[in-house]
């Protein structure tokens, strides 16, 4: 990308980037991109063959926030539906956003987490 476009400041720049081998590495761009003002990162690997794919999830990229690491949690959760609401608009007949809840081993029950309602092609 760099061979085929000119940055111009205020208009088009290049993301800041970095290849990092360790965790301290990542960390510390990590407090960095946190320290201007952005919300986190996209760690991708470094495999050749490590494309991006929308609307996947893979291991190739994945979004890396100080809340995550504020708080133990990763990318992903276990999660399973446990409701839905029916949609409107063009989501009418279906349902258009989903209850999720994760299984609380103390309480030995499912909790409800999040609703979810975007993401999804029509296919889905």
């Amino acid at each position: 990308m760099h061979d085929m476009f000119t940055a111009d400041n205020g208009k088009f720049v290049f993301a800041k980037y970095q290849d990092a081998q360790s965790f301290e590495e990542i960390e510390a761009f990590l407090h960095e991109s946190i320290k201007d003002c952005c919300e986190g990162l996209m760690v991708k690997t470094l495999d050749v063959n490590a494309t991006y794919e929308p609307a996947k999830r893979s291991f190739n990229w994945l979004k890396l926030k100080k809340d995550y690491l504020d708080t133990e949690m990763g990318d992903s959760l276990d999660l399973v539906v446990v409701g839905a609401d029916f949609g409107k608009g063009k989501r009418t007949g279906f349902y258009g956003s989903y209850l999720l809840a994760c299984y609380n081993e103390d309480l030995e029950c499912l909790q409800t987490v999040c609703k979810v309602g975007s993401g999804f092609t029509d296919e889905m």
